[in-house]
């Protein structure tokens, strides 16, 4: 696409404190650089100098947080500008330049060339509609993780401390982290009676049903070979409490993001969701990182963002494209990949598809992989065309 929009281009380089700027022209030439100060001042600096220069795109490079508030300000201001993965950076600087030498002032010059040489695949680095809608899926994942770790940490405390109640119930449920949380070894179990543990199940009003009854905990604490202290006590109630406040805040995050991609994104969660195996959850986090499919000229881009494209390497005869690029969003690969496991486990069509390259002798890790570039596929089509889903006859 012939760039006939932007005469000049920004490239801005992010630190904690401070950030570089660097404009050049079309031909590349570099017509000025500076340094600004992250506060007000050096936001009032910065919007003073770039008002020189008409029809300009201002990119910046993604540093996980630093960057936030300057972005936020120019998509405020009406700005052009766009947010570069700092992986393409990267290997743009190694394209371009043998010296190894790296300052801000010439990472700034960097992308500013990057964006010029690259501008025709700008709505690829068109900035979300709402970069507050990416913050909750951000903050979301973030604490999905951070459950994680702590069950796994649970877990193991637990195999020290009760490991016949590891090995017998699921230790995760509602009802199971109340009552650790209560009594938290087998010798504070063993001590009390079924009253006592029914009345603390009697606290919660919709407690997820665990498959071990008062009776059946306490035989198991009688017979446990657990570690039982004050220490350890301590160390379970710590993990069972912070558990039950991170599942807190999930469920209140979880709610709102929902309701903010619902509210914007409504046609197209429907027709995610008319997929059989997919939720609102991952529907809506698929649509938060995608931002508008219409970014995309075709499903390959798609496929290339998410890096579940073949990784092509060729040199002289030799030719390979076994492995994923995995160059592209993490996150969006992460929900892919749910997202496949979901339509595998509960959606006819693509279990057939899943099982098919099973029978072609895929194991199951790269059989997931071609059914997450099967769905890609699917729902490009279906969200570039607004069509639900259509169970295809099986052969």
């Amino acid at each position: 696409m012939k760039n006939d929009k932007f005469a000049f281009f920004i490239g801005v380089d992010v630190s904690k404190d401070k950030f570089n700027c660097a404009i050049i022209n079309n031909k590349l030439e570099l017509l000025k650089e500076a340094e600004f100060q992250m506060d007000i001042d050096g936001f009032n600096s910065f919007y003073d100098l770039i008002k020189k220069y008409d029809s300009s795109i201002i990119a910046l490079e993604s540093t996980g947080s630093y960057h936030i508030n300057l972005l936020a300000s120019l998509v405020s201001k009406k700005k052009d500008v766009c947010l570069i993965n700092p992986a393409l950076i990267k290997k743009f600087a190694q394209s371009v330049t043998l010296r190894k030498t790296k300052t801000d002032k010439i990472d700034a010059v960097i992308i500013a060339k990057f964006i010029a040489k690259n501008i025709e695949h700008f709505n690829y680095f068109a900035l979300p509609e709402s970069n507050d809608i990416i913050a909750l899926a951000r903050m979301r994942e973030h604490i999905t993780q951070q459950i994680a770790r702590v069950k796994t940490q649970l877990k193991q405390h637990l195999t020290v401390v009760f490991p016949e109640l590891v090995a017998n119930a699921n230790v995760f449920t509602q009802s199971i982290l109340h009552i650790l949380k209560h009594m938290p070894t087998a010798e504070i179990i063993r001590n009390a009676n079924e009253d006592d543990i029914q009345k603390i199940l009697d606290e919660l009003k919709f407690a997820h049903k665990s498959n071990i009854t008062p009776q059946k905990l306490i035989s198991l604490a009688k017979s446990s070979i657990g570690i039982s202290s004050d220490i350890w006590a301590t160390v379970i109630k710590e993990d069972v409490e912070m558990l039950i406040f991170l599942n807190s805040r999930l469920d209140n995050i979880t709610k709102e993001f929902i309701d903010k991609i619902k509210s914007s994104k409504k046609d197209d969660m429907e027709i995610i969701t008319s997929i059989k195996g997919i939720n609102d959850i991952t529907a809506a986090h698929f649509l938060a990182e995608i931002k508008d499919i219409n970014r995309f000229a075709n499903k390959g881009k798609l496929a290339a963002y998410a890096g579940i494209d073949p990784a092509i390497k060729q040199s002289g005869s030799m030719y390979s494209n076994g492995r994923i690029s995995k160059k592209g969003s993490r996150s969006l690969r992460r929900i892919l990949y749910l997202m496949a496991s979901g339509v595998m486990k509960f959606n006819e069509y693509f279990r057939a598809y899943y099982l098919k390259k099973k029978e072609e002798g895929m194991p199951h890790r790269k059989a997931m992989i071609a059914l997450c570039n099967k769905l890609v596929r699917v729902l490009y089509a279906m969200l570039t065309k607004k069509e639900v889903f259509h169970m295809p006859k099986l052969s």
